[in-house]
């Protein structure tokens, strides 16, 4: 060490030998913190090695749903669902038709589905196959799949196999499978809903806000794609503040975590839904209480003995959840649900799992309540969306994968090998016995639809020009014609011209007046307002049968 006296204070001065051995400590110390970030919990770091787990569960569930969709595109049930096509007609309608606009999404179902619909359903072909509705459900299906193994990730840092386990039993679900090459909207939903509860749990696990933020914005999107997904987001606001005390947050950070993901995740979808209908059809409640809403729906069905019997209710949803995963999969699933409740002693973490699972409890209580309607032998004759019991998927994937993750360490891939195997095999025993509970009710929708099937070809291949119908329950009888059609939501200019049509069908520009009577769906508005009226004098009658009447109108 070399002093130098000056005229101030004594100034030391480091040796190159003294420098060099700092500059070393320092980088050691660099070193060790970035070691010691990289075996943290939920560190950027760690995900980043988890990623190439995260690619191979995307592959796979790429490759199966396009496997999948083929199959299905050639046997014939990509469509069949009653309310594939007035899915796929609604998002046509958006960019394609006599009357596009925002303003055709209508103002009962959720938009989202819709609007990602219209990115494909203006191709006439992928519109008309079902394949437009089938891109975005596949796509929604491998994002779950990948949002799955994350999840169990997050509870299983250290192991992959849980991951792909749990992963496993969403993806080779053999009505998962079906259900994800149609047109309906379950999927969107389900991988939103999925997103909000990674961000949730993520939230929990790392205490970082970002992931909350982004949990509330995938609450936004599953709040418009069905209304389940207000049901979760009111549970998953309840749940922010639990959460935030539990991981140390102070009463005003929890107060304004609370009031954040409240105001993205609830408000901002509800109050606009509300504002939209309340422009589009003239109450805020519209989708709640106006024409063809659930409720005037359920009002008019007298034959679901379910509603209103707690015993039926359980036993309907009960059958479906047994059709739609098996047993094996419901007792496996139970088992998991009983070691996480264990082994996670209702921690901050565990919660949004849980808030997920109560969705199920939530259908039955809509299903009792007479909100919904489910159709499940023996309780019923028939079989009616078996789908909603189908969201249960989603917790048990995310249990199976959890349960294997707490086997003794040695036997954790081998359990996640028996896991994905064991999916396979009942998935490929149930295709082989036709066993899919999905695709026997798009068989039966098929069957009750022929009579619109018959009066859509004819439609098609014999008249030309603008086509008058009622488009509520004659949606599969529009589907061809759909560009052609005058329904109630067509408008010139910025005016609704249906109540017009309905006294003269020829001041709005229809050649051709389609018209039902009779049927198991009764007359409809067209039918009630021009049979015999004096504005179809000279009209000629072109097709008459099964309760359908077309009428060809004088020039």
């Amino acid at each position: 060490m070399l002093r130098l006296r000056m005229a101030g204070p004594m100034t030391t001065i480091p040796s190159d030998r003294t420098r060099a051995d700092a500059v070393g400590s320092l980088t050691q110390e660099i070193q060790l913190r970035h070691l010691t970030r990289l075996r943290r919990p939920g560190d950027p770091g760690q995900e980043h090695r988890a990623d190439r787990g995260a690619i191979v569960v995307a592959v796979t569930a790429s490759v199966l749903a396009v496997v999948a969709c083929v199959y299905f595109y050639r046997t014939g049930h990509l469509l069949g669902y009653h309310d594939t096509y007035s899915h796929l007609e609604i998002s046509r309608r958006i960019l394609t038709g006599r009357t596009t606009g925002i303003a055709q999404l209508g103002a009962i179902w959720l938009p989202l589905p819709h609007i990602l619909q219209s990115l494909f359903a203006w191709n006439t072909t992928l519109y008309t196959t079902g394949l437009a509705g089938s891109i975005v459900s596949m796509t929604s299906f491998v994002a779950c799949a990948v949002l799955i193994y994350r999840i169990i990730r997050v509870y299983s840092p250290d192991r992959v196999s849980p991951g792909y386990a749990g992963a496993a039993v969403f993806m080779l679900g053999a009505n998962m499978l079906h259900h994800q090459s149609t047109s309906m909207d379950e999927l969107p939903f389900y991988a939103f809903a999925l997103a909000a509860t990674y961000g949730m749990i993520r939230w929990a696990d790392t205490e970082r806000p970002t992931f909350l933020l982004q949990a509330s914005l995938a609450s936004m999107l599953a709040m418009l794609c069905r209304y389940e997904g207000w049901f979760l987001a009111g549970m998953l606001t309840l749940v922010v503040p639990v959460i935030a005390r539990r991981i140390g947050c102070s009463w005003p950070d929890t107060r304004g975590l609370t009031g954040m993901f409240a105001a993205f995740g609830v408000l901002t979808s509800s109050i606009g839904w509300m504002l939209y209908n309340w422009m589009i059809a003239g109450s805020p409640l519209n989708f709640l209480t106006g024409p063809n809403s659930s409720a005037d729906q359920m009002a008019r069905r007298t034959t679901d003995v379910e509603t209103g019997n707690l015993g039926k209710t359980l036993l309907a949803y009960g059958n479906a959840l047994l059709a739609d995963h098996g047993l094996v999969v419901i007792v496996v699933a139970a088992i998991g649900l009983l070691v996480f409740l264990i082994g996670e002693r209702l921690s901050a973490r565990s919660l949004p799992v849980l808030v997920l699972g109560s969705i199920m409890p939530f259908f039955l209580y809509t299903i009792y309540r007479g909100q919904a309607p489910i159709g499940m032998p023996p309780v019923n004759e028939y079989l009616l969306n078996a789908r909603f019991a189908l969201v249960g998927a989603l917790p048990a994937a995310i249990l199976t994968g959890y349960l294997v993750s707490r086997l003794p360490r040695r036997v954790i891939p081998s359990a996640a090998l028996i896991v994905v195997v064991g999916m396979a095999g009942l998935s490929i025993t149930a295709f082989r016995q036709d066993g899919l509970v999905s695709v026997r009710e798009v068989t039966e929708d098929l069957s009750a639809q022929q009579d619109q099937v018959r009066v859509a070809d004819f439609l098609a291949a014999h008249t030309s020009g603008p086509i008058m119908l009622d488009l509520v329950g004659n949606e599969r009888a529009a589907f061809p014609v759909l560009d052609r059609v005058i329904y109630d939501g067509t408008k010139i200019g910025r005016a609704n011209v249906w109540k017009r049509a309905l006294a003269s069908p020829r001041s709005v520009g229809a050649h051709v007046v389609l018209m039902r009577g009779a049927g198991p769906r009764g007359a409809d508005a067209v039918f009630t307002a021009l049979h015999g009226a004096a504005a179809m004098t000279g009209a000629e009658v072109l097709y008459e049968a099964d309760g359908y009447i077309v009428y060809q109108l004088p020039s």
